[in-house]
């Protein structure tokens, strides 16, 4: 059972038992767990974490995304099912992070290999290279890159395509 479930139980148990007597229900310790980084991560391997701990946690254990490995795509795998994706864009732009799901022994995160790079070069704020999921366009990077400077000059805009077929 989760803390709050095992704090509502006692609760109830000791109102039920005791009248006008109230429980507090506190943890003293929490017991470590084992999860596997794969994938893409810098340093891929087992890792023993905080039982409070998160995705973001073993992501930093494991030295962070290797140079291949996707910002976007990144999942946590229980049972061989996927519990949860997180998007690293959503804490690192939008300023949102909202994962509620602790890590239990045995769980797998893995990170995806990166797909759908756009390298946005000249005046913009963040020049950088931007990963977009498969529905978003030019304009989410842009967006991403923080948008033009106000020296911009948008009668002198160039775009390069390249695509690779294997």
């Amino acid at each position: 059972l989760s803390l709050r479930e095992v704090s509502i139980m006692i609760k109830a148990k000791i109102k039920q038992t005791y009248i006008g007597t109230d429980a507090y229900v506190s943890l003293e310790n929490i017991r470590d767990v084992s999860v596997l980084v794969s994938g893409n991560a810098y340093n891929p391997g087992i890792y023993t974490l905080s039982g409070a701990s998160n995705m973001l946690h073993a992501l930093h254990s494991a030295g962070g995304i290797g140079d291949q490995g996707s910002f976007r795509n990144i999942q946590l795998i229980r049972e061989g099912n996927v519990i949860e994706t997180l998007d690293i864009y959503d804490i690192l732009i939008n300023g949102k992070f909202d994962s509620k799901t602790r890590l239990r022994t045995g769980d797998m995160i893995f990170v995806k290999p990166r797909s759908n790079v756009v390298t946005l070069e000249g005046a913009f704020k963040r020049p950088s290279k931007y990963e977009l999921k498969d529905d978003q366009y030019l304009s989410d990077a842009i967006y991403y890159a923080n948008g033009l400077n106000a020296s911009a000059d948008l009668s002198n805009i160039f775009l390069y395509r390249s695509k690779y077929i294997f």
